[in-house]
């Protein structure tokens, strides 16, 4: 059973078609913005969750293919999509032989790619069903930013002016880890940290190429502490990645 089986329902109603907070101000609107016009495109959402993005994109007159490994939120996406061109399916993201070499101009993660363990298998599977210079944006958990207890808040000084750090240990592990879904603060998730090298070195394997990077700011926890502390750390919570599918690395076109 998917881990996300449990809270489908609480899920569904904390992430609206806006998104939630995070969402809503600092990764989606880059997720868009990389994707670009969507209209007359055809795309895959990866992991699509309640199917939100899906929709949005759909009503900006692309047609869309959305999967999910739970099959409880593929329900509840279906039934919030009903009169939009959005053809659902529920199975593992690492399942792409329903889809045809070259089907899509554009697929898109948003905050999935952390729950996958073999991000080979991965990106060679986004690679075959993208069109030549079709793009592949996801989004996911900064890497100096990894669930607790990997990284947490700390006050420290420099040049003995007191400062807002996060302490992070085991970056550059490749490792399964397990996290607590935000929305009940008590089900377990299964995550693995994957260096930024690991993401960006294998995506270009399978040519991938990135040509965008985004780091938004955010307070994070950090609007807990006061205003010249959140100032002194600009330290992003999430990052957004941008990739176009060339020739393979050493043969590019």
């Amino acid at each position: 059973m998917a881990d996300y089986d449990n809270v489908a329902e609480l899920y569904s109603n904390a992430m609206p078609d806006e998104g939630d907070y995070y969402h809503r101000t600092q990764i989606d609107p880059l997720i868009y913005s990389i994707i670009g016009d969507p209209k007359g495109k055809i795309i895959y959402d990866l992991g699509c969750g309640n199917g939100y993005i899906a929709r949005n994109l759909s009503r900006k007159g692309a047609k869309v293919y959305a999967s999910d490994i739970s099959s409880k939120l593929i329900e509840i996406a279906e039934e919030r999509s009903q009169g939009l061109d959005i053809s659902y399916a529920a199975h593992d993201a690492l399942k792409f032989d329903k889809y045809k070499k070259g089907m899509f101009d554009v697929v898109v993660m948003n905050m999935v790619i952390h729950y996958i363990k073999d991000i080979n298998k991965l990106f060679r599977g986004i690679s075959r069903v993208l069109k030549k210079d079709g793009i592949f944006v996801f989004s996911t958990n900064h890497p100096f930013r990894p669930v607790h207890p990997y990284s947490e808040w700390t006050l420290g000084k420099i040049d003995e002016k007191e400062t807002l750090f996060i302490k992070v240990t085991g970056y550059l592990k490749k490792e399964s880890r397990e996290g607590i879904c935000w929305c009940d603060n008590k089900t377990k998730l299964h995550l693995y940290n994957q260096p930024l090298h690991e993401l960006v070195n294998t995506m270009s394997k399978y040519g991938l190429l990135t040509f965008r990077i985004e780091e938004p700011k955010g307070d994070g926890f950090a609007h807990d502490y006061s205003k010249e502390l959140q100032d002194s750390h600009y330290i992003p919570t999430f990052i957004i990645i941008g990739t176009k599918r060339l020739d393979r690395c050493g043969n590019l076109r």
